[in-house]
Order: C-alpha cells, then sequence, then structure tokens
C-alpha cells in the first residue's frame, strides 16, 4: 500500500509542475524589457518611418510634381549611362503618361520627349524615334533654330540607321540651305555623303565628301571625309588612288589623323609592292 502511496504521490507532483508550465504567468510576473531591447525596438520603429518617408518622397514629393519629374529623370539618364536603354524608355514614357495633360509642366515634359527620342535612336528602335523627332520639329520650327538644326541631324540620322537613304538625305539639304556655313551644315554633309554610300553612289558620296575638305580644310570632320574616300576607292578596287589619299591624311591631319588611315597605309603599301 505504501508503494502504491509512493507512486500516486509522484505522479501528482509530475501533474502539478506540468500545469505550472502550461500555466499562464501573470502580467506583473513578466520579465521586464531590458533598456538594450527599448533602444532596438526604437530604431526599428525609427526605420520603418524613414523608409515609409523615402517612398513617399519618391513618388509624391509631397505635392512636389517638379521635384517627381526631375528625380525620375536623373534616373533615367544613369540607366541611359550604362546602356540600359528598356529602363530609359520606360521611366521617360511613364513621365509623359502622367504629366503630359498638366499646362504647368508642359516645358519639363517636353525636354523629357527629347531625351525619350534620343534614348528610342540608342536604343535601335528608330520608327518611334523618328516619329517623336517629327512631332518635337513641328513644336520648335521658328521658335528655337538650333534646337530644329538639332532634330533635323538626329532625324537624318535615324533615317540612315534604317538605310531610308532618301527621306536621309531630304532632311539633311533641310539643315544645308537653312544653316549655310555652319556646324550644322557640315554635319548634314557628312550625312548626305554617308547615305550615298549607303545607296551604293560612290562619286555622289565623293562630291559631298570634296565639298566637307573644301570648306572645312584642316577640322576633324575633313580627316574623316577624307579617309572616307580612301575606303571608296580600296572598296572598288582602286588600292594606288586609296593609298594616294591615306598618305595625305597622315600628311595634312598629324594631330587629329585616324589610326584606320595609317594603318591602311602600310598595309596598301605592302601590298602594292608585290
Amino acid at each position: 500500500m505504501k508503494k502504491k502511496k509512493q507512486k500516486s504521490g509522484k505522479k501528482a507532483k509530475k501533474r502539478v509542475k506540468k500545469a505550472e508550465k502550461q500555466a499562464p504567468v501573470p502580467k506583473d510576473m513578466k520579465r521586464p524589457v531590458s533598456a538594450l531591447e527599448k533602444i532596438i525596438y526604437a530604431l526599428l520603429i525609427a526605420g520603418a518611418l524613414v523608409m515609409a518617408y523615402k517612398v513617399i518622397d519618391y513618388y509624391t514629393g509631397w505635392g512636389d510634381t517638379a521635384k517627381v519629374i526631375k528625380r525620375l529623370t536623373m534616373e533615367a539618364e544613369k540607366h541611359a549611362i550604362y546602356k540600359r536603354y528598356a529602363e530609359t524608355v520606360k521611366i521617360y514614357e511613364s513621365i509623359i503618361r502622367k504629366y503630359s495633360n498638366d499646362e504647368k509642366y508642359r516645358e519639363s515634359v517636353r525636354q523629357v520627349r527629347l531625351s525619350l527620342a534620343k534614348a528610342y535612336k540608342d536604343a535601335e528602335m528608330n520608327i518611334e524615334a523618328i516619329n517623336l523627332y517629327r512631332e518635337l520639329l513641328e513644336e520648335y520650327k521658328g521658335q528655337n533654330n538650333d534646337m530644329y538644326a538639332w532634330l533635323l541631324l538626329e532625324l537624318g540620322d535615324a533615317y540612315n540607321n534604317i538605310y531610308s537613304s532618301d527621306d536621309a538625305i531630304k532632311t539633311y539639304k533641310m539643315v544645308v540651305s537653312n544653316f549655310e556655313n555652319s556646324d550644322w551644315a557640315a554635319e548634314a554633309l557628312f550625312g548626305i555623303a554617308d547615305a550615298y554610300k549607303d545607296k551604293k553612289e560612290p562619286k555622289n558620296a565623293i562630291m559631298y565628301y570634296d565639298q566637307i575638305i573644301k570648306r572645312y580644310k584642316k577640322g576633324f570632320l575633313s580627316a574623316e571625309a577624307m579617309t572616307n574616300i580612301g575606303k571608296i576607292y580600296e572598296d572598288e578596287g582602286k588600292d594606288k588612288m586609296a593609298l594616294k589619299v591615306y598618305k595625305k591624311v597622315v600628311d595634312d591631319y598629324p594631330e587629329i589623323v585616324t589610326e584606320y588611315a595609317r594603318i591602311r597605309c602600310e598595309i596598301l603599301s605592302e601590298r602594292l609592292k608585290k
């Protein structure tokens, strides 16, 4: 009987201990929060508030739309630097979509459209670039001559990129006629020559390269134009004429000579000796 009582007594003690473990601890019996834990909790709350502030500020600028546009534009430009054109285009298009109907931000949006057109061209989305450049040309016509000339050159380049040579030539000629003897005209002449080269019309290409050489003499474009003439002669199998042109580039433009011209001089000299 004693053994049974002892066993039952032990079981009772175990049940009491188990109940004590499972029973809720009264509030006044809980462990007090330490000073370190309070600091950690405060820092976590502060961090969450700062993050929330940054998110709200990024997307709304707390009502300062101009600030938001500027921030998004800078982000797009950073993507463009690293040639992440898809992200660049996405951001610019979102700005235009959100703010183009607000007259207050008309000029800011127009600057974004200019950047978007360039991003389209850099991303080889030339059709999109051409359409946007056409729109912008209508807006800048008669307002800003420098911007108008620049847009024509960009449009011509986009046409050249898709081998729409006739449209490119027509566009570049508008620059030459409207901005004669300017740097814009020099670039346009180069574009015309390149367009004729793409059209497989070497005589016309050489004619325009020659105009650049005569008009702008010792400039970089002249050296580049002469080098391109050498390439045309070489493509036609006229190695002697090509070598003569390349040598002239090396002799006349020692400070800005293209490395290509110097290398072709060496190669053609050796070839003609054989």
